[in-house]
């Protein structure tokens, strides 16, 4: 027996344990199916529906997208559509803004290990909360309107933007701010010429990434009357405006596209 065939001899037999794991799911799967109390008669016409709703969203409701006819145009889909990206972009702004001090104060480069735990745990505490929890929030306060939907993503943009503006900070190049030391530079001569400087471009960048996710979260909390496009979209589902639905959805997918490229683009610039 060669030495290859001893070693292959010796090693160990997974794929019993494989072979056991597999069956134990597969069961698991079987008896959960049994409780599951599928309707056998809804799966029969899913295929039947599922036709029908889609001949219905490719049928465009053009008054209902330019906001004419029966439809005013704060009701059409230009309108929601302009009113998404805006609480996508102020709400991106407005995060970054106040992430920048808090991503100073969780950075250990500008106060310390000590300080930069108790700045990290406030980052945490704001990204708990889903952003659907923190719009009902908001509502309560600020009402179902658009300065809703632009408070809870600022808000919650401000966790994970800090915590990346953050990382940013420590992990760049240390040489300035020990040169600005050595000359007993204060901490804001260090920010404004040390820090700044070097990380402008790739917090540039993460601003525009998180740009691409609020926009999508936008048209989300408008379920919650957060505006936007969301409460006319569920509000066709609900009612299966099915024509009105496909329309919303086509606009979402032109948006997303759109602020998908121009982000894109300004990033490969920016990095």
């Amino acid at each position: 027996m060669t030495n290859a065939e001893r070693m292959l001899a010796r090693k160990p037999k997974t794929w019993i344990m494989n072979g056991i794991f597999t069956a134990i799911v597969l069961i698991a799967v079987i008896i959960s199916f049994q409780g599951s109390s599928i309707n056998l008669l809804r799966l029969q016409t899913i295929g039947v529906n599922l036709r029908i709703i889609g001949r219905q969203m490719v049928d465009i409701n053009v008054d209902f997208f330019f906001g004419r006819g029966v439809y005013a145009f704060q009701e059409g889909v230009i309108y929601l559509t302009i009113e998404t990206l805006a609480i996508g972009f102020l709400g991106t702004l407005v995060g970054a803004i106040l992430a920048l001090p808090f991503s100073f104060l969780a950075s250990k480069n500008i106060v310390g290990t000590k300080v930069a735990k108790f700045g990290e745990a406030i980052l945490v505490a704001i990204r708990v909360f889903p952003e659907v929890i923190l719009a009902l929030v908001i509502v309560k306060g600020f009402g179902m309107n658009a300065l809703t939907g632009m408070l809870t993503i600022g808000i919650h943009s401000i966790g994970m933007l800090g915590k990346l503006f953050s990382e940013t900070i420590d992990n760049m190049d240390k040489s300035s701010l020990e040169a600005l030391e050595a000359v007993g530079a204060t901490t804001i001569t260090k920010i404004r010429y040390g820090i700044l400087p070097q990380i402008l471009a790739d917090i540039s960048s993460i601003t525009l990434y998180r740009l691409d996710i609020n926009v999508r979260s936008a048209t989300v909390l408008g379920i919650v009357g957060a505006g936007g496009l969301g409460a006319s979209m569920i509000l066709s589902a609900e009612n299966s405006n099915w024509d009105i639905l496909g329309t919303i959805m086509i606009a979402i997918i032109i948006m997303v596209l759109t602020v998908d490229a121009i982000s894109s683009k300004l990033r490969s610039k920016l990095v």
